[in-house]
């Protein structure tokens, strides 16, 4: 008999959580802009010797060959996004995480341009 009474909260519950009400009316409120993003969480980022060196997390496999990078250069600056092609499956996690070096001349960055990374900053 508990059992049943335990099914039924339970039930409730999965049924109740994930309600989502939208009041959608002919005037929008434009000053929420939501978007999803699949760019990489990083640690940080810096220049180094010619390089854009960038901090992500591990679990012990990740290198800069699992990135997908997305360069854009205008006016003397250059803007970065980076994004995971594979996941890191590895079971040694790394709570530093890893350097990955990307030779900013290989994206025709010339040294002393304005870098920007467009990828989310998580703090450790």
């Amino acid at each position: 008999m508990k059992f049943a009474s335990l099914a039924a909260v339970v039930a409730l519950a999965f049924t109740t959580s994930a309600c989502v009400i939208i009041d959608a009316d002919d005037h929008p409120d434009t000053s929420v802009n939501i978007t999803k993003t699949d760019l990489e969480p990083i640690h940080g980022a810096t220049i180094d010797k010619g390089d854009l060196v960038i901090r992500v997390s591990s679990n012990g496999c990740t290198n800069a060959a699992d990135f997908a990078v997305e360069s854009n250069r205008r006016d003397g600056s250059a803007t970065f996004a980076f994004t995971r092609k594979r996941p890191d499956l590895c079971r040694a996690l790394m709570a530093e995480g890893v350097d990955l070096r990307f030779p900013l001349d290989a994206y025709g960055v010339d040294r002393g341009s304005k870098v920007r990374v467009r990828n989310p900053l998580v703090r450790p």
